[in-house]
């Protein structure tokens, strides 16, 4: 009610029954908003239906893909962590691990995974708030017969800058195999998966691979803050640090089987460090794409650049 709706030099009437019962009822609301219950904020989860995504009970062919969407909100408190696992009998094998914040927006995101060897497995969906109050969300997928193991792009070499190399393109669509330099890559940073940058780390020399959305890069490409789309990919740099994936196997994919296997989600980031030649370096894109570096030869300067071959989905 506005007050300048009353004729001028009249107060309004005011009901003191009214009066006593929305006095009242503010004075409940404000004890009982202060008891130790309601005062952490509950977490609520959604999982996303619909023929997009994949629905609790499908059965889907080995290498197929598995499409999930999370709806989530702290209500009340931002959210702060998302966790993705999948549970096959006493196995659980992290496949998303991250730390986020999202306040009233609240999240929506869209995720692809791909299917297992499993007959069957559960796939765990939880979120959690900034007053730690979690919540869960599950599905479980069954194996349908066959295999649905796809093609795959192929760029046998591709070459781009670390940071302070100007005369070479420094911006990589890991997609399309495509590079640009910092004024051909205008109008096209929604499509940018991959910058690479070298510097020293723990004493030991570190051709690095990073992305956009990688938070630190900026440090190195100043030229990202004026972007607004800044994709996130990210590498497993478990399996480069152990060697897990060999050039031989690399050189011998011929669909997409290995870059679906090789990818292991436990221990991943938009960061990849120590990347020397031989090292092959499993990634996934933000569109969802798995695929594969192999690094070819790397200079240990942040004047010098780095070679590729790459395979990624198609």
């Amino acid at each position: 009610m506005k007050f300048s709706s009353f004729p001028k030099n009249k107060k309004p009437h005011y009901c003191p029954v009214r009066m006593w019962f929305f006095v009242s009822l503010s004075f409940i609301l404000m004890f009982s908003s202060c008891t130790k219950d309601d005062s952490v904020s509950k977490t609520f989860l959604l999982l996303k239906s619909g023929t997009a995504y994949t629905a609790d009970g499908a059965d889907i062919p080995q290498g197929g893909t598995i499409r999930i969407g999370v709806l989530a909100s702290g209500a009340g408190a931002p959210l702060t962590y998302i966790r993705i696992d999948r549970i096959e009998g006493n196995d659980t094998v992290v496949q998303y691990d991250r730390g986020i914040y999202c306040g009233q927006e609240g999240l929506d995101l869209d995720l692809t995974f791909s299917k297992s060897s499993a007959e069957a497995e559960t796939w765990l969906v939880t979120v959690m708030n900034a007053d730690r109050v979690t919540a869960s969300q599950s599905l479980t997928i069954y194996k349908a017969e066959g295999t649905a193991y796809g093609p795959i792009s192929y760029y046998p070499s591709v070459t781009v800058g670390f940071q302070n190399n100007q005369n070479r393109d420094q911006f990589l669509d890991l997609d399309g195999g495509l590079t640009y330099n910092q004024s051909t890559v205008a109008g096209h940073e929604a499509e940018i998966d991959f910058l690479g940058y070298f510097y020293i780390t723990s004493g030991k020399p570190s051709p690095s691979f990073t992305c956009p959305g990688y938070t630190a890069t900026v440090a190195y490409y100043p030229i990202l803050l004026n972007w607004t789309a800044k994709n996130a990919t990210l590498y497993d740099y478990y399996s480069v640090d152990n060697n897990l994936i060999t050039t031989s196997e690399f050189d011998a994919a011929v669909n997409d089987s290995l870059l679906v296997s090789a990818y292991q989600g436990a221990k991943v980031s938009g960061n990849c460090k120590y990347c020397y030649a031989g090292k092959v370096v499993p990634f996934k894109t933000q569109a969802g794409k798995y695929g594969l570096i192999k690094v070819i030869r790397a200079d240990e300067s942040a004047e010098g650049t780095v070679e590729m071959a790459i395979k990624i989905q198609k």
